[in-house]
């Protein structure tokens, strides 16, 4: 008897606790806009984004050790001028949103101004903000969008 009322008094318990983790769950959903994208269109942006993350690191590197030219090096090897001619899926700009394509554009510019402070041996305190300028355009991009592959 005594087993049996544990057991009457656990099932409240646990169908709370289901509840709980269910909402819980709900408000842990992803909230970004999904962006469809063919395998080899996510292939690339998301190659993209490790190459700007890999020149950020050397940057921030560069910046750390008086190494300016490294730092105009691996900033303009992001922006606009260097990535004018750069090979795209095909099919990839139309999909861009012109929200995606300011951001982007945004990056791609701050890159430049990155390049040409560290060109005119701006001093890196400068050099650093215009890098965390052009990353909170980074930072709204993966707080906007998700890529989910097309069907």
């Amino acid at each position: 008897m005594r087993h049996h009322l544990t057991s009457m008094l656990a099932v409240p318990f646990l169908l709370a606790s289901v509840s709980l983790l269910e909402s819980r769950a709900a408000d842990l959903t992803d909230k970004r806009e999904p962006v469809s994208r063919t395998e080899a269109e996510r292939t690339f942006v998301l190659d993209q984004m490790r190459l700007f993350l890999t020149s950020v690191a050397a940057i921030e590197e560069g910046l750390g050790s008086g190494d300016l030219d490294r730092v105009a090096q691996e900033a303009a090897a992001r922006g606009r001028k260097a990535n004018a001619g750069l090979a795209r899926p095909p099919t990839l700009a139309a999909k861009e949103s012109d929200a995606w394509k300011m951001m982007i554009g945004q990056v791609r510019g701050g890159f430049d101004e990155i390049a040409a402070q560290a060109a005119a041996n701006a001093p890196p305190q400068q050099i650093n903000a215009t890098l965390g300028k052009t990353m909170q355009n980074c930072v709204a991009c993966h707080q906007s969008y998700r890529i989910k592959i097309e069907d």
